[in-house]
């Protein structure tokens, strides 16, 4: 009697689909420390070490779990500063300590950075207590826009003009010149001009020759206008 014959149909592939396991990113610290450890003189490197682990041993709240214990960070600086002083008669043995020592402080404090940089979520007040120093973040808050002077002030091709050449001020994005009739030492109403580039001269045409005018300049920057400049006086000519 044979044998029936295998079932060569495949079962259904299942429809089934699996979800995705959720991930989450954590945003990157913006404050990050100064580094660069290698460059400090055994000095400088032990007195850094110290001051490092007195910060975050003395903040557990904040600094919770070190990958490098403090005290152990001291007693390396401790150390290092034995060797160098041990060092200064040429002993061989104690130069190698300061060199493994160095080593070793500069691994421990670049762990330290980070974990630093990952626990005090952005806040000066604690990375600073952690006894080291962030780095300056991005650009410097713009700063008010100074008062802008002229450079020379000059009869222009033609009579009735004035010519009138600005200092370029930092920061400014453009300027602003006005003009008044002198009544003695009083200006009278004032007409104001915007200029958007002051690298030519800016001439003032329709003026009344013989007469006293008197300019002022005043730049513009991201934060706004800055204080007018002095009154400059001419004869038109």
């Amino acid at each position: 009697m044979s044998s029936p014959a295998p079932n060569t149909t495949a079962a259904p592939a299942s429809t089934a689909t699996t979800a995705p396991a959720a991930t989450t990113t954590k945003k990157p610290a913006s404050l990050k420390a100064v580094t660069g450890f290698g460059k400090l003189d055994p000095n400088a490197l032990a007195n850094m070490a110290h001051h490092v682990a007195k910060g975050i041993s003395g903040n557990p709240t904040y600094f919770p779990n070190p990958p490098i214990n403090p005290a152990a960070l001291d007693a390396s600086a401790n150390t290092l500063t034995e060797a160098v002083i041990a060092a200064m008669d040429g002993g061989k043995t104690a130069k190698a300590v300061v060199k493994k020592q160095r080593k070793l402080i500069i691994q421990d404090l670049n762990l330290l950075a980070v974990f630093v940089q990952n626990v005090t979520n952005d806040d000066p007040v604690i990375f600073s207590a952690s006894g080291f120093t962030a780095k300056p973040t991005g650009k410097s808050a713009p700063q008010p826009v100074a008062v802008p002077l002229f450079r020379s002030i000059d009869y222009g091709a033609n009579s009735g003009q004035i010519a009138l050449y600005v200092k370029k001020v930092a920061g400014a994005k453009s300027y602003f010149i006005r003009y008044a009739v002198m009544n003695g030492t009083t200006p009278g109403p004032w007409t104001t001009v915007p200029v958007a580039t002051i690298q030519k001269a800016i001439t003032i045409p329709g003026l009344t020759p013989t007469t006293i005018y008197g300019f002022q300049v005043q730049a513009l920057g991201v934060l706004g206008t800055s204080d007018w400049s002095a009154t400059e006086t001419i004869v038109c000519a």
